[in-house]
């Protein structure tokens, strides 16, 4: 036991009042006898060791009183075995989940309320270190009690999705960095069902987190506080998505977006009103019903009437138990013309006999048909959505190197059957490496010209090119050197498995059914080699029908294992190749994933300028430098374009480049534009199974608390004991109770009856 007043013990001392003045009066009482004495000698005989008791017990209760009431001011703890020591110093590592859910019912409350309260009970010479999920690989601080309180006022519980297991290792990572051997872990979370890994994948981190645990001296306590608990039930409604109806967005093409929002409540909404932002500014409003659990679909057309960067943002007035998922926010890019480079292996004069010349007449259509009617071009309102040029292996690095920083740079280029990289290696390397770094893409066909011991040196590539290919009734037709009918010809060769919808990129192909692939036959492909290291980022966009690879796609790089070309496959000659062809390409183009993260995933900018002023949804600044002066010369994706990762706030992000750092003619220009989203999964407000999360909490030997109240209390009791103050204030105020109760009856006297009656039993036996 421990006394957090010491020094109010000393009014112990005061019970020697009761006691002086007891025997003060005991000294004055005298004895006088008087003739009838006699007649009570027995009464009294048999009374004075009854008085003596009440005598004794009423002086006891009297001196308790002082020493109870100085007891109980004194403040008295009762510490466990395990308690820490008050004085010693401790670290309290306090994990927040900081994410969108938290901001429903009363969650927000309830975590200010335990951290505040931990954080008071915390001494000057504690220090805290403040962990929130959404910047888990943030650096870890570490603070007075004080300045953590003024940290707390600060979080926005904004963020995305949290992951409680990365949580939990990036606790124990600080306990390394706490200056105390003390250590006190608390998670304060809502147990959101999407913070686990499906399954039971997420077991084994905690017990490897266990076992970190229990390598460490002293072992560190681990508590958890669930701020669901006592949640009613949510009514929320979402915006769960705002997407485009097309692969990419010109300027002057009117293109659709469709915006879903799901209602979460068990009561229907009807003329919800929806609000089409673009740009910042209201364009558009629109009504819409949404059944009890259901789904409901808003669509705007828009025409962009200036290229660049764009925001789009559909926002619902609704009061619910999440008001921040009443808005989504889309980022996409408008292209005047998108601008593709054909750079041609196998050049020919001849029609159709260059390598290109079937893309480019699937890129640009129209173009074509409009050589011999030169006096209706101006009149003709048909216009193609890709412009293509045409350049020979030697001729395209010189030309990129011009325009690469200009209005003029492609947006694709297109190697097709090319022998090498450049005649220039690695400067040609290096062009091409700040090229997609600058968010460039690139189509690669193979052919009978590819030097594959050239092309498998660049990392870019998404597969390795291995050998050739041939199908054995087309092998078998080579060697006897026979002569075919064409009607034989088009059944020779491998099949092409129709994509059937399972690549977006050529989603739109599916209506037209499976039989636009049957006559498609693949005499020869190129063996693709996937890194199996990591194969999660390379996808695979085509196949033969015996599953081999045709077409791979890895970031903005694709390549097929055929040619574009009418030499390895008759995919040429077919209706497909030109909607197969443009989809591909404006799907490659218009894929918006660079500018739309989910938010706390970091954000890609092109390297035109050397600094970009950030500007963040809240209104801060801060500055990116996408090529360090100390290494200017390296030629690494990560320096050629910037890498902003401050982007835990859901909303728009600005990037306005420093005048000083353009070049000339430079695209930089131009202010760019990302937004960064939360997951519309994070506003499903269902919580983890109880079982999980007592497993969870068992797993690590951690204690689950419902409530702040609860936490405070346990954890204050572990640093400095139970107080027993009001027990004991308690028992003062019985001790009283009983001290009069005893002083007014249980010294009372017998009547007079009773006490004469034995006098005269006693007399009369004597006669």
């Amino acid at each position: 036991m421990s006394f957090l007043n010491l020094g109010l013990l000393a009014g112990a001392l005061a019970f020697v009042v009761p006691l002086a003045i007891h025997l003060l009066f005991r000294s004055r009482y005298r004895s006088m006898d008087w003739g009838a004495m006699f007649l009570l000698q027995d009464v009294v005989a048999k009374n004075r060791r009854r008085m003596q008791w009440h005598q004794w017990i009423l002086l006891a209760l009297r001196c308790a009183i002082p020493i109870l009431l100085a007891l109980a001011m004194a403040r008295p703890l009762l510490s466990s075995a395990r308690a820490l020591p008050g004085s010693e110093p401790l670290t309290l590592i306090l994990c927040l989940d900081d994410s969108r859910s938290m901001q429903a019912s009363g969650r927000l409350d309830r975590v200010l309320q335990a951290t505040n309260g931990l954080i008071e009970n915390l001494s000057r010479g504690d220090e805290v270190i403040v962990i929130r999920t959404s910047r888990l690989a943030a650096s870890f601080q570490r603070s007075a009690p004080r300045d953590a309180l003024a940290e707390l006022t600060e979080v926005q519980f904004a963020g995305p999705p949290a992951d409680y297991t990365n949580a939990l290792t990036a606790c124990l990572d600080a306990c390394k960095e706490a200056s105390h051997p003390s250590r006190r872990i608390v998670i304060c979370s809502d147990f959101q069902s999407n913070g686990l890994a499906a399954g039971n994948r997420w077991i084994d981190a905690v017990e490897d987190a266990q076992v970190r645990l229990e390598r460490m001296t002293p072992t560190p306590r681990v508590d958890l506080l669930n701020v669901s608990q006592t949640d009613d039930v949510l009514d929320n409604v979402v915006v769960e998505s705002l997407l485009p109806n097309a692969p990419a967005v010109l300027k002057d093409r009117a293109v659709s977006f469709t915006a879903k929002i799901r209602n979460d409540s068990d009561r229907p909404i009807s003329r919800l009103t929806g609000r089409w932002i673009y740009n910042g500014q209201s364009v558009q409003t629109t009504n819409v019903d949404i059944e009890p659990r259901g789904m409901a679909a808003a669509s705007f057309t828009l025409t962009p009437e200036t290229s660049g960067d764009h925001t789009l943002a559909f926002a619902i007035e609704h009061t619910d138990a999440i008001v921040s998922d009443n808005r989504r926010r889309l980022g996409f890019h408008a292209s005047p013309q998108i601008r593709v480079w054909l750079v041609d292996g196998n050049p020919s004069d001849e029609p159709l006999q260059s390598e290109t010349d079937f893309l480019r007449l699937a890129l640009s259509p129209f173009a074509f048909a409009s050589v011999n009617q030169n006096s209706q071009a101006s009149t003709n309102p048909r216009s193609d959505l890709v412009s293509s040029r045409v350049f020979t292996g030697s001729r395209w690095s010189n030309e990129l190197s011009r325009a690469i920083n200009t209005t003029d740079r492609p947006d694709v280029i297109v190697f097709a059957n090319v022998k090498q990289v450049g005649s220039r290696r690695d400067t040609d390397n290096d062009l091409l490496d700040r090229y997609l770094g600058m968010d460039g893409k690139i189509v690669f066909f193979d052919g009978d010209q590819v030097d594959s011991k050239s092309w498998n040196d660049q990392s870019w590539l998404p597969a390795k090119i291995d050998r050739l290919i041939t199908a054995s009734d087309v092998q078998a037709i080579i060697e006897n050197e026979t002569t075919v009918s064409a009607e034989i010809q088009e059944n020779l060769g491998f099949t092409i498995e129709p994509p059937r919808g399972r690549q977006s990129v050529w989603g739109s192909l599916q209506d037209a059914g499976d039989g636009i692939w049957e006559e498609v036959r693949v005499g020869r492909y190129r063996r693709l080699l996937i890194d199996d290291s990591n194969p999660a980022t390379t996808t695979v966009l085509l196949r033969t029908s015996d599953q081999a690879a045709l077409a791979i796609r890895r970031s903005n790089v694709i390549q097929f294992a055929i040619g574009c070309d009418a030499e390895w496959s008759t995919l040429p000659l077919r209706a497909v190749y030109l909607p197969m062809m443009q989809q591909l390409i404006l799907d490659l183009v218009g894929n918006q994933e660079s500018m739309n993260v989910v938010a706390g995933q970091p954000m890609l900018v092109p390297g035109t300028a050397s600094t970009w002023t950030v500007v963040s949804p809240d209104g801060s600044t801060s500055t990116l430098q996408t090529n360090p002066p100390s290494d200017s010369d390296a030629t690494t994706d990560d320096q050629r374009s910037g890498v902003f990762s401050e982007t835990q706030l859901a909303g728009i992000y600005r990037f306005r480049p420093d005048s000083e750092s353009q070049s000339d003619n430079s695209t930089s220009s131009q202010t760019l534009l990302r937004v960064a989203e939360i997951p519309a999964e994070e506003s499903d407000l269902r919580s983890l199974e109880s079982s999980q999360i007592e497993t969870f909490a068992n797993r690590l030997n951690a204690r689950l608390f419902d409530s702040p109240e609860s936490l405070i209390e346990a954890t204050a009791t572990d640093r400095f004991g139970q107080e027993i103050w009001r027990p004991m204030m308690f028992l003062v105020l019985l001790v009283l109770i009983t001290e009069l109760l005893w002083q007014q009856f249980a010294g009372r006297p017998k009547s007079a009856a009773t006490a004469w009656k034995a006098p005269f039993a006693s007399a009369g036996s004597r006669q």
